[in-house]
């Protein structure tokens, strides 16, 4: 009954963003000569962070190599992706003249936490708009007798830009060889990273108390490998990575974050270095030797490091601590 509501619910945001952004005729546009996907990511509606929006690029890349039909990516919210990403094997620009918003040669597919079934049973010649978070690399492998990997996926869209790559060669110097990663996010635990209406912990004394079981942590990850390599700590709170940055071992990226769909009161130059520094731990967290993500019960259970450990198949494991 759920998932009934779910769609159903799908189903009308597609109508509602069909009546605010498509029109009847065609408005200087070609009518599309043969069947696209265009992956979008234009802030008319949330899309989530940098991991969600990245398993709803590969997942409908995936859809359309087994298909046949040509891939373009819309991403334009909160910036342009090209600004950190460009093609690689594949080219996924979004020319002009590409895309019509026409009814009758689009249509729009909204899939938000929502299984990849329903894409999978469309039959239609239409342009398709794809607003869409959820990987279902899976169920495409299984149904259409794939054998599709996430990160060779990843690997064929996507090559850093010169910012990037230049950025992530300084990381490199400065760390100075293999390194281990360690992923804590805290989604506002510790009250220094406002992300929707989550609230931190009430008193001090708890949120003190979490951040020295997540130090422990640390230094537990850091006495299994006694040959001293480096462990690179990410995390959404500044607070813990100051701390954190204490520990001899650790190596941390300079910088702050703020949500992709979030960030509104900060200024331009801050969000641009906030999203060039998620863009930063995503490749460094890829780039590891052995990836963990630890957590407490209160703690999200984010799926980032996760996806970053899938681009090389690097080895990734929970850690939970009580």
């Amino acid at each position: 009954m759920r998932i009934f509501y779910k769609t159903l619910e799908h189903i009308i945001k597609e109508r509602i963003l069909a009546l605010k952004y498509m029109h009847l005729f065609r408005r200087g546009e070609k009518k599309p000569e043969k069947q696209m996907l265009v992956m979008m990511v234009d802030g008319r509606h949330y899309h989530g962070g940098m991991c969600d929006r990245f398993k709803g690029i590969v997942s409908s890349y995936a859809y359309c190599k087994q298909r046949g039909i040509d891939f373009r990516i819309n991403y334009t919210y909160p910036f342009p992706l090209t600004d950190y990403l460009i093609p690689a094997e594949y080219d996924w620009t979004l020319r002009r003249g590409d895309m019509s918003n026409c009814i009758w040669d689009s249509r729009i597919m909204y899939y938000r936490s929502e299984y990849g079934k329903r894409l999978l049973r469309l039959k239609t010649g239409k342009q398709i708009h794809y607003y869409g978070n959820t990987d279902f690399l899976e169920l495409l492998n299984e149904t259409g007798g794939t054998s599709y990997r996430w990160g060779e996926l990843f690997k064929e869209l996507f090559r850093p830009t010169e910012l990037l790559s230049s950025n992530l060669n300084r990381l490199h110097e400065s760390i100075g060889g293999p390194y281990n990663a360690a992923v804590f996010r805290f989604q506002n635990l510790l009250g220094d990273f406002p992300e929707y209406k989550f609230k931190p912990l009430e008193t001090e004394e708890e949120r003190r108390s979490l951040i020295e079981k997540c130090l422990n942590a640390i230094k537990d990850i850091i006495s299994r490998h006694p040959d001293g390599m480096p462990l690179l700590v990410t995390s959404d709170s500044r607070s813990f990575l100051e701390k954190a940055a204490g520990i001899k071992e650790v190596f941390i990226i300079p910088g702050s974050l703020i949500h992709m769909d979030g960030g509104n009161n900060t200024d331009s130059q801050t969000k641009s270095a906030s999203y060039l520094k998620s863009f930063l731990d995503f490749f460094m967290i890829s780039e590891a030797s052995h990836v963990s993500c630890i957590m407490t019960g209160k703690m999200y259970n984010t799926q980032f490091p996760a996806y970053a450990a899938k681009v090389n198949d690097v080895p990734f494991e929970r850690i939970k601590i009580e």
